[in-house]
């Protein structure tokens, strides 16, 4: 029997969370709807459904993971419960990847966003050309076009990738800027 005539055979519902889990489990990124229908030959529909499932499962289970819905896609994450456990052994086996000034940049991009090198510069109060830079490289911002003035600086904006690794769907779950503002002195303080 050829390997599709098989997974038409399995097609039942449990083979059909199986494969959604490996594939999400095997993907280094965010999997839409669509790539898993083309890929079990099922609608996107029935995909969703069996999403559904797999996510109340996880969750009533009481699982070391969970399944979410992120910038268009789904992708597993830690469970959230397991937060000081997870942190605590991060921090005893990874360093730090982003610098403050990135952090800093970043918050700027995501609140004002499309914006300019210059732009975030007058607002961190030093220029931002090398974090720029780095956060491209990384896949965190990217080239949102040009802003119409002399010069034509490059406008950047925040990316998918971004947003999967905060493990949002978009900029709206973010807080309000007001909120921040009314709690600046919980907000650290950027450099100069």
């Amino acid at each position: 029997m050829s390997s599709d005539n098989n997974m038409q055979f399995k097609k039942g519902k449990e083979w059909l969370k199986t494969c959604i889990e490996g594939i999400l489990f095997v993907s280094e990124s965010i999997v839409r709807a669509g790539e898993i229908s083309t890929a079990l030959g099922i609608s996107e529909k029935k995909v969703c459904e069996i999403i559904e499932i797999l996510e109340r499962e996880y969750i009533d289970d009481n699982r070391g993971f969970i399944l979410k819905k992120v910038a268009g896609g789904f992708r597993l994450y830690s469970n959230p419960s397991l937060s000081e456990v997870l942190i605590k052994f991060i921090k005893s086996n990874i360093r730090t990847y982003l610098s403050q000034a990135a952090l800093e940049t970043l918050a700027i991009i995501c609140y004002r966003q499309p914006v300019t090198r210059t732009q975030i510069a007058e607002l961190r109060g030093v220029r931002t050309d090398s974090v720029i830079l780095t956060l491209v490289d990384k896949g965190l911002i990217k080239d949102a076009g040009r802003l119409k003035e002399p010069g034509n600086p490059i406008l950047y904006k925040i990316t998918e990738r971004f947003l999967e690794l905060l493990g949002i769907e978009s900029l709206n779950e973010l807080p309000p800027l007001e909120d921040l503002k009314e709690n600046k002195e919980d907000i650290p303080k950027m450099d100069k």
